[in-house]
């Protein structure tokens, strides 16, 4: 009898060891692709989505988080890119606010570009929350944080905490979910065309370009 017992508690420690590791991969998982490491399995340049296309200019958006590794390091080379988009090319980046903390560094985000602040800061926010490991968790922390680099404390918390604000964040959110994005980077030409960032930063943005162009050319047949 001791044996059988014996056995049984062995069968149900082993299925117990078996659901917590299946917990904890489903929560690596999670993990990986909130930090931006996961994307499309697809060896495509990019995914067309069934759209007509657009008119006038053409937009370029990155989606990204201050709390994104991989954006971080898609930075630089955005930067140096950007000022190479040829005219009629508008490029945005866009702070996704799927969760408590993204949603308030979204609403800085859109406050400081609104007072021309984020040259003082959209790095020193990167530099924070991932070498010093800063964590932002009330609007007056942000805005002690920013004081006196382009914006004083008032006015970002007031530009930050405003309706307008709020709005702004809440339709980029909904365009992130409409277009079917689950992580960062993402960068998305003219809400038609979702590049597949498993090809690497540079070739992404190569395609981007390649895309920018067929889509200038068929406007300008047009």
């Amino acid at each position: 009898m001791a044996k059988r017992k014996d056995h049984i508690t062995e069968i149900r420690t082993g299925i117990l060891a078996a659901v917590a590791a299946l917990i904890l991969i489903v929560v690596g998982v999670g993990l990986y692709y909130a930090l931006g490491f996961g994307g499309s399995a697809s060896g495509e340049p990019y995914i067309a989505l069934d759209k007509p296309d657009g008119t006038g200019e053409i937009e370029v958006v990155e989606y990204f988080s201050y709390e994104c590794p991989h954006c971080r390091r898609f930075d630089d080379l955005v930067d140096a890119w950007e000022p190479g988009l040829p005219d009629g090319v508008a490029f945005e980046r866009v702070h996704v606010a799927y969760s408590t903390s993204n949603r308030l560094l979204a609403k800085a985000y859109r406050a400081l570009k609104r007072h021309d602040a984020l040259d003082s800061n959209h790095r020193r926010l990167f530099r924070a929350i991932q070498d010093r490991n800063r964590q932002f968790a009330t609007p007056t922390t942000l805005a002690q944080f920013v004081d006196g680099f382009g914006v004083d404390r008032e006015t970002f918390l007031q530009t930050l905490n405003s309706p307008r604000t709020a709005r702004e964040v809440d339709a980029g959110e909904r365009r992130f979910v409409a277009l079917g994005l689950t992580a960062v980077p993402a960068l998305v030409v003219d809400d038609k065309y979702i590049i597949n960032m498993d090809i690497g930063r540079k070739r992404a943005l190569a395609v981007a370009d390649d895309l920018v162009d067929e889509l200038l050319a068929k406007r300008s047949r047009e």
